[in-house]
């Protein structure tokens, strides 16, 4: 079978504007798709106090990141069968394994699906199709306008892996400006949360989960082909849609119980997304805004907080506040805001040459009930798409972090620490 494809695919790439593409129809409603991106990153990084490397606490450091390795294939096997397959792995740095990584792809999609109509289609695997309440708790890594994702949105879901991939079964469609996706996923169990007076995550065998998007659309209307939403078109597309989302646990959190120790409290998850997103050229040199704006509601029980550290450059701590290395309090009770601003320069004059710069400014508010003040997190930084077009691209970006210490009944601002990246993203 892989000769027959491979004998198809050289024949064909000659003849396609997309040699990655291999047609099963003559009109090219059948097809086979073949992709991957892999991310590098260069990295310096000003460490949280008391973060180890080894054995050592240290202040600072450099490292070397895989952050996203990723290969698949997708496609329409008949008139109404579509599958999508993607092996990757993240994060593979110096402190994998304490010493060379051998780690293996990981299977990160799985799905198959069978669409009625453009209204209609169903399927189940393992998908981000149920995942989180905003547009970047599923994103498309190879467009994606910040250096990483805000990842915050990726971490709603305490039970998820890989970017908020689940065992699912979903239901999506367009109808009319509406794009909807509800999704009902078998989550997994957790089996390392503490139990204490702060709420945690239950490792009790978990109740079903619940989540839904849905999305209204402005101007033109996006491809609903993958759960993976792009960060930017450069200029393509003229979009502007508003979403509003949902997601639900059961049971997914508990603490300590003060009037009995042997009956801990549990109490449910939900989770309220709403956000805006635009992309539209504004000049006709080629110039274009990209805007992103979100807030979330997230009700995990009392003092429930949790770090972001992706990919963490030092050996992971619980016991510290806002986790190790380049740890962040990002998810907790409370309320979280979120903006980014992208602007792709305006072609040049010299009109053989491809490349196409964009910068952009993001940002991260956390309201969490346990800190006296909101942590806050910026980002700033530029992308080079070498091409011109999404695919391979240079970025360099810089991230500034708010750190915290416990003083009493909150926690207080104590310090900001910042990192720099480089990135090499090879993508097709």
């Amino acid at each position: 079978m892989l000769l027959l494809v491979l004998q198809s695919f050289t024949a064909e790439s000659q003849e396609k504007k997309n040699p990655f593409t291999v047609n099963l129809s003559e009109d090219g409603s059948r097809y086979i798709k073949f992709g991957a991106n892999l991310q590098l990153w260069g990295r310096y990084t000003d460490l949280n106090p008391q973060s180890k490397v080894g054995e050592n606490v240290v202040a600072t450091t450099t490292d070397i990141v895989i952050r996203r390795l990723r290969i698949q294939a997708s496609g329409m096997l008949t008139e109404n069968i579509f599958f999508h397959l993607q092996l990757g792995q993240n994060n593979i740095n110096f402190t994998q394994n304490s010493g060379p990584s051998n780690a293996p792809l990981s299977i990160m999609d799985a799905i198959g699906e069978y669409r009625f109509n453009n209204k209609l289609h169903v399927g189940g695997g393992l998908t981000a199709w149920g995942a989180g309440t905003t547009r970047y708790s599923a994103n498309s890594s190879a467009s994606q306008l910040t250096l990483d994702a805000p990842l915050y949105q990726q971490n709603i879901n305490p039970s998820a892996t890989f970017g908020n991939r689940n065992l699912s079964i979903y239901v999506k469609g367009i109808i009319d400006r509406f794009s909807y996706r509800v999704a009902i996923t078998n989550p997994y169990r957790y089996a390392t949360s503490s139990l204490n007076a702060n709420t945690t995550i239950s490792t009790q065998t978990p109740h079903a989960q619940y989540a839904g998007i849905l999305t209204y659309s402005l101007a033109d209307i996006e491809s609903n082909n993958e759960p993976y939403n792009k960060g930017t078109y450069l200029g393509t597309k003229k979009i502007f849609n508003i979403g509003v989302g949902y997601l639900t646990q059961s049971k997914a959190m508990w603490r300590t119980n003060p009037a009995d120790a042997s009956k801990p409290i549990s109490t449910d998850m939900n989770i309220l997304g709403i956000d805006v997103f635009y992309d539209k050229p504004v000049s006709l040199k080629g110039a274009a805004l990209t805007v992103y704006a979100a807030y979330n509601n997230l009700n995990y029980g009392p003092n429930y907080i949790r770090s972001i550290a992706t990919p963490n450059p030092a050996i992971a701590d619980g016991t510290l506040i806002n986790g190790s290395g380049n740890g962040f309090i990002g998810v907790g009770t409370g309320s979280i805001y979120y903006a980014q601003l992208g602007y792709l320069l305006p072609k040049g004059a010299n009109t053989t040459a491809k490349g196409r710069l964009q910068a952009y400014v993001a940002s991260q508010i956390a309201d969490l009930e346990i800190l006296e003040t909101p942590m806050s997190m910026y980002e700033l930084g530029a992308n080079y798409y070498l091409t011109g077009n999404l695919g391979p691209k240079l970025s360099l970006g810089y991230q500034n972090r708010a750190l915290f210490e416990n003083n009493g009944e909150k926690y207080t601002q104590s310090d900001r620490k910042g990192m720099a990246m480089l990135q090499l993203q090879v993508s097709f």
